[in-house]
């Protein structure tokens, strides 16, 4: 296969300059974490970016109701860093939602982020063939309703990020992968878990980020069972096996510190998280299929009670600070998971309209990890309705099963419970650019005593 080839193909596999999202190769590439359903999305492949593939018409151009971005090909310009290799994506995702009963307080809160993606393919750029570059920014402001929620899961996970109630920006991502053949990868930096292992069956509407376009807990966007050891954003490197330009193996190595607000300082202090992962694709019945397993291993020190950046164990519990140092310390903690998808539907002129069902499983050590199990489901995929094309939808629901030692730890200051709940979505493609999200959950607090929570609001989500 000669160079030109290969590049495309990588960038193709989600090692490159496309938008994660794009196409199920982009989706699994490299992706030593949970991998559930990975539909393909609406984002378009300009010609120029990928050559080998059949030349398509330029996405970032036409009326406004067409094109796929808000601001367009910017004269030319983008078109043109396409062409060597930058793509450059911009989102803004809006929220209005809150409490309408149950939970901690009822009350609506307005909030949202803006994504900034930069994706470099270095051979285009000039550089060597192989070498990719990504790079993921984040703006958070307003608030949000997971404070009142009373929910472990956090029910809008893209509220908690980079940091849970604060107005901040910040570099939750930096990615360099060098590809070494073509069944072999390297990868390195500072790793965004949620653009590089999230659940996959959950449509990604515009950005093609999952926790952005399609569900919003916590539970049903990543397999919670990895909360413990794995950070939001986190130093790491590792390697991926690939199979026909797709993944089958990949092992990562990830320092277990938070660093999305933080730098490269004392890396590795606190010991490691060794993540491998088994990807097995198939058709059964004619119709796409994928089972993913994997696991977590942790050497750092952690309590049952420590904050998890994927769990809200401190406000869903009303602990407040006195348990900040509560519990006995213990290392070597782990999870396993495992997580699957079945398409039920595939329209033959169409494959990107398609709708399946998904499932994922968990299973952990209990301590220090404050959840000894965790089970979620559901079917979701592209809407059926005449002349609804581009919309999504979802139905997904779960249940958290809470270690027994975080609930003794607890249970002088407030008694938790198993949590479980059921969320759905429906995106309405407004425009390629634009979408508007009903969504509504109801569920069960892992705080006891506090009534069953239901959350209703709005997403809006441009990208320019």
């Amino acid at each position: 296969m000669d160079g030109r080839r290969f590049a495309t193909t990588l960038l193709l596999s989600g090692l490159g300059v496309i938008p994660t999202g794009s196409t199920h190769a982009q989706q699994t590439a490299a992706t030593p974490m949970p991998v559930q359903m990975v539909p393909l999305t609406d984002t378009a492949v300009p010609a120029d970016i990928a050559p080998e593939i059949p030349a398509v018409e330029n996405p970032f151009v036409g009326d406004l109701f067409n094109r796929s971005k808000l601001t367009g090909d910017w004269f030319g310009a983008r078109s043109s860093l396409a062409e060597r290799g930058v793509g450059v994506n911009v989102y803004s995702t809006n929220f209005y939602g809150g409490v309408a009963s149950g939970g901690r307080e009822q009350a609506y809160q307005f909030g949202g982020r803006l994504d900034y993606l930069l994706k470099v393919d270095g051979q285009k750029l000039g550089l060597w063939q192989g070498l990719f570059f990504d790079m993921h920014a984040e703006t958070r402001y307003g608030n949000d309703v997971n404070t009142n929620s009373g929910l472990l899961a956090p029910p809008n996970l893209a509220m908690n990020f980079p940091a849970a109630g604060r107005k901040v920006t910040s570099i939750t991502g930096i990615k360099v992968t060098q590809a070494l053949s073509e069944s072999f990868v390297l990868f390195a930096g500072k790793l965004n878990t949620l653009d590089e292992f999230p659940l996959r069956f959950n449509p990604a509407g515009t950005t093609g980020l999952p926790f952005l376009g399609g569900f919003q807990s916590s539970a049903l966007v990543f397999n919670p069972i990895a909360a413990r050891t794995v950070p939001y954003s986190a130093a790491g490197a590792g390697f991926a096996v690939l199979k026909d330009f797709e993944p089958i193996f990949s092992f990562t190595v990830l320092d277990p510190e938070e660093r999305a607000t933080k730098g490269a300082d004392d890396l590795f202090k606190r010991g490691v998280t060794l993540v491998p992962d088994l990807i097995l694709r198939g058709k059964p019945f004619g119709l796409p299929a994928l089972l993913n397993v994997g696991g977590t291993y942790s050497t750092a020190q952690y309590r049952a009670l420590d904050p998890a950046t994927y769990l809200d164990l401190f406000r869903a519990g009303q602990l407040g600070n006195a348990l900040a140092n509560g519990g006995p310390t213990a290392t070597n903690s782990w999870s396993v998971y495992a997580n699957g998808y079945h398409s039920l539907w595939v329209d033959p002129c169409d494959e990107k309209q398609h709708w399946g069902v998904f499932a994922a499983a968990g299973i952990s050590d209990g301590n220090p990890n404050p959840i000894r199990y965790s089970l979620s489901g559901g079917v979701g995929g592209r809407s059926m309705l005449p002349g609804r094309t581009l919309d999504t939808f979802g139905v997904g629901c779960y249940y958290l099963g809470l270690s027994d030692q975080v609930k003794q730890f607890a249970q002088p200051f407030r008694p938790l419970q198993d949590e479980y709940g059921v969320e759905m979505f429906y995106n309405v493609a407004v425009a390629p650019w634009c979408r508007l999200t009903p969504n509504f959950t109801v569920a069960r607090p892992s705080a006891a005593g506090l009534d069953t929570t239901i959350i209703t609001g709005l997403r809006l989500q441009l990208a320019f």
